[in-house]
């Protein structure tokens, strides 16, 4: 028998149940409902509500929640859509790899998404939870995932307090906290949360990673440069203009790897100024 599937109305109805069992001390009733969602057919864009609800319901009882989203981080549930990640040849990853890589993704979209709403409150342990998280499983899947979820209402609430974060991220020794905060950088642009002048402070995350060592970094990087391009093709092109000078392996990588959506002129000029120097 195939898994079930849930509208979004059921996907509430059933969390909200779930949390109504947590609040009254019974926590393994609570991940019997949470997994019914989760060996489900439903792919994991349409759990949104569900770690959102899980986040609102946090803010009234912030121990109790913070509590089981780490039990639920470090839980291993099942997970039932593959959407599509099983062709191997095409992820260029072998299954162990690609299963490694969709566990931890949904682990931190859900617990991310929570935490986004919990951060109203709870800015800080948002924060320390998030960075233990990535370091625990020192993956790209989680890393990005947190890096897309868990920070939007902090852009929006407080700016300052989250770019600092970020630019202790940014010169942090662990790889994957830096490759969050590289990546961090391009999801209140997308989301269109801040303005030009936050934007633009931003940039100095970017900054402090420009020339990193290492490759998973760069690619985030990379790619982050290459979306705010779409919403600041001027600002992107003076910055990256500021470092083709820079004769570091690692800059000319990510500059080469970051111009997709900056016009050919721009694209032109930039690559010859990086040949020249």
């Amino acid at each position: 028998m195939k898994p079930e599937t849930f509208r979004k109305k059921e996907i509430i109805e059933i969390t909200k149940h779930a949390c109504d069992l947590l609040e009254m001390g019974l926590e393994d009733k609570f991940f019997n409902e949470i997994e019914t969602l989760l060996i489900s057919k439903i792919p994991f864009g349409k759990l949104k509500p569900m770690g959102e609800y899980l986040g609102k319901r946090g803010l009234k009882r912030p121990e109790l929640y913070f509590d089981v989203l780490d039990k639920f981080f470090r839980k291993n549930l099942d997970y039932g859509y593959k959407e599509g990640l099983y062709n191997t040849e095409k992820m260029r990853m072998s299954a162990k790899e690609i299963q490694k890589s969709r566990v931890w993704g949904w682990r931190a979209g859900i617990v991310g998404l929570a935490f986004n709403e919990m951060s109203h409150d709870h800015s800080e342990e948002v924060v320390e939870k998030t960075r233990e998280y990535i370091l625990l499983s020192s993956h790209w899947s989680s890393s990005d995932t947190f890096a897309d979820k868990t920070f939007n209402h902090m852009f929006r609430e407080r700016f300052s307090y989250i770019t600092s974060v970020l630019k202790e991220w940014a010169g942090d020794e662990n790889d994957w906290i830096r490759n969050t905060a590289a990546f961090a950088v391009h999801a209140p642009v997308e989301n269109k949360i801040i303005n030009r002048t936050q934007f633009m402070e931003l940039l100095i995350v970017l900054d402090m990673v420009m020339d990193d060592p290492a490759k998973n970094v760069q690619k985030k990087v990379a790619w982050t440069l290459k979306v705010v391009s779409k919403y600041y093709p001027d600002e992107t092109y003076d910055f990256l203009e500021k470092w083709v000078k820079n004769n570091n392996k690692s800059t000319k990588w990510i500059i080469k790897n970051s111009l997709k959506y900056l016009d050919e002129t721009r694209r032109k000029d930039l690559l010859k100024k990086i040949m020249d120097h």
